[in-house]
């Protein structure tokens, strides 16, 4: 390496423009008065001393007191773990921007397609630290604890975090021991692996296969309608199937989805309980934020709102609304992108069964 190159490389590593001549010269001249340094390399000699000082309180140089000050070059060991600390550290930060760059924003792109599911999963979480109404998450093992802080954090916030992981568990923090104090929602285990899938405030989706023969890739989306796919796949392959491995509240019943909560509430509504019931959503004329609350007394399925006591995921798939008495008056509560109803139900609570 030409003797300018590796001055710059010095001065990458922190040495000033100083330091590094002078540090250069002493591994060429060996010993020598400091101040025949300071002249050969261009350095004023007011300032060499300083900068043998400090070079030397780095471990770069070593002095030799006598009728003047003598310098030369410390053994490399500490330098060279610097200098090569030092180019790790920025070959990393080089590959850190490079994914920055790379990585769309979710917000300002309708569908992306990106190369590395680590894009993905950093990506998520960063939604995941934003979020305000709900979280689903599903994935491995390694995936759930490396989101756990950040599902946690929204949960503290209030947020519905419901968590599906797949695959093999062991020594990642998802036993129910392990998960006794956490705040998530809810967390479900199902042995088959799974895509890495998040869907976040319904507004931003991403997924990503976890199990792909030549490279990897992942997609996200920034749209209620197309990420309510995502969605409908987390609940039908993920979530329903899955095991309950931890409930943060036992005596609290919360849907994300309206379907799921017909699906339970259908049998015992349709045999005569009472069921008081709390909707988070949005006014599907203005899209303001709205809470409800009231009696369960009316369940509606398909363009004909059909009656079905016991109605499958199949049948849910279409049109699904329920009806509130509030008090003042009925309120009709639809799904996913409800147009017709007087509200979007975002998060369902069952508060109160009675016979």
């Amino acid at each position: 390496m030409e003797t300018e190159r590796l001055r710059e490389a010095l001065e990458r590593a922190g040495l000033t423009e100083y330091q590094a001549a002078v540090y250069l010269g002493l591994l060429d001249q060996g010993t020598a008065p400091v101040v025949d340094v300071a002249e050969r390399a261009g350095v004023p000699t007011s300032q060499v001393y300083d900068v043998v000082r400090t070079l030397e309180d780095r471990g770069f140089v070593e002095t030799v007191e006598g009728d003047r000050l003598h310098a030369r070059a410390d053994e490399p060991g500490d330098v060279l773990d610097e200098l090569r600390s030092t180019g790790e550290l920025l070959a990393d930060a080089a590959d850190e921007i490079e994914d920055r760059w790379e990585r769309p924003d979710p917000s300002e792109h309708r569908v992306s397609v990106v190369k590395r599911q680590r894009t993905v999963v950093e990506n998520a979480r960063a939604a995941v630290e934003d979020a305000e109404v709900s979280v689903e998450f599903g994935g491995t093992a390694a995936q759930f604890a490396d989101l756990r802080p950040a599902l946690e954090a929204a949960a503290e916030r209030g947020v519905v975090v419901h968590a599906s992981v797949s695959g093999p568990v062991d020594a990642a923090g998802v036993t129910p021991e392990e998960l006794a104090d956490s705040p998530v929602t809810e967390v479900r285990h199902s042995r088959p692996p799974g895509s890495f899938l998040a869907v976040v405030d319904r507004r931003q989706g991403f997924i990503s296969p976890n199990v792909h023969g030549d490279e990897e890739y992942g997609v996200q989306v920034g749209d209620d309608l197309l990420t309510f796919l995502f969605h409908w796949s987390f609940l039908t392959c993920s979530w329903v199937p899955g095991e309950r491995v931890h409930v943060a509240d036992s005596d609290e019943t919360v849907y994300i989805s309206i379907e799921e909560f017909v699906r339970h509430a259908a049998v015992c509504w349709r045999e005569g309980a009472t069921l008081t019931v709390s909707v988070r959503g949005r006014d599907t004329d203005t899209g303001d934020p709205v809470r409800v609350r009231g009696e369960l007394v009316d369940i509606r399925l398909g363009p004909g709102n059909d009656a079905v006591a016991d109605p499958t995921y199949d049948q849910l798939g279409g049109t699904v609304n329920i009806v509130l008495d509030t008090g003042e008056g009925e309120v009709e509560v639809g799904g996913w992108g409800a147009v017709a109803e007087d509200v979007e139900a975002e998060i369902v609570r069952v508060e109160a069964v009675s016979e």
